[in-house]
């Protein structure tokens, strides 16, 4: 029995160990292939990690029409052995933008897709009263909505997200959690699938 211990907890080391290498070299590219455009979004970057899992880069001396901005590299579990599960899950690569705005947005949605484990935690945000679009074609992001000029914007934006190769697995828009309808927050969360990125240049393979 203590041998089968022993050979447990070295395969649960070792499995860790490897893990969090991989997920170290995915973060690292993954930063590399938004070098060159975080100066966009601020003049200074701070980088931290947040575990094993998570990076995130707090942007400083913010541009306008930002305040201030955060992007957090949220990478799957590949440290802990139940990662498979995870991923089986619908749990991906993911980057999240959270920024805080200048002025307060014109309107609010979320734009998910609601089979990923982002989308899913998307929707327990969205109010009950918020309208629905259901995607036309298969794969694409249900909107939620409160104004009619939302589905607009959501389409705009998710253009944007697909010219630069990225797939949307939580909220596009919208603050998280949404504030109520009287009182706008002057703020937005992003949530990209990093996947697809991850190959539109060598440094990410």
């Amino acid at each position: 029995m203590s041998v089968l211990l022993a050979v447990a907890a070295i395969a649960m080391v070792a499995w860790f160990a490897a893990g969090t290498f991989w997920n170290v070299r995915k973060a690292s590219a993954f930063m590399r292939w938004m070098h060159d455009g975080l100066p966009l979004l601020g003049r200074r970057t701070t980088v931290r990690w947040l575990g094993s899992s998570a990076v995130e880069m707090a942007i400083r001396e913010a541009r306008s029409p930002l305040r201030g901005a955060s992007l957090v590299i949220f990478l799957e579990p590949r440290d802990l052995p139940w990662w498979p599960l995870s991923r089986a899950g619908g749990r991906r690569d993911t980057l999240i933008v959270r920024a805080a705005l200048e002025k307060a947005p014109p309107t609010e949605f979320e734009a998910f897709d609601p089979a990923s484990w982002s989308g899913r935690d998307a929707l327990r945000r969205v109010p009950r009263e918020w309208r629905a679009r259901e995607p036309a074609v298969a794969g694409d992001p249900v909107v939620r909505y409160e104004a009619d000029a939302a589905p607009r914007l959501a389409d705009r934006l998710l253009e944007r997200a697909r010219s630069a190769g990225l797939v949307v697995g939580g909220g596009v828009g919208g603050p998280a959690p949404p504030p109520p309808p009287a009182r706008r927050r002057p703020s937005l969360e992003r949530q990209l699938r990093l996947g697809r990125a991850s190959r539109r240049r060598r440094t990410c393979g």
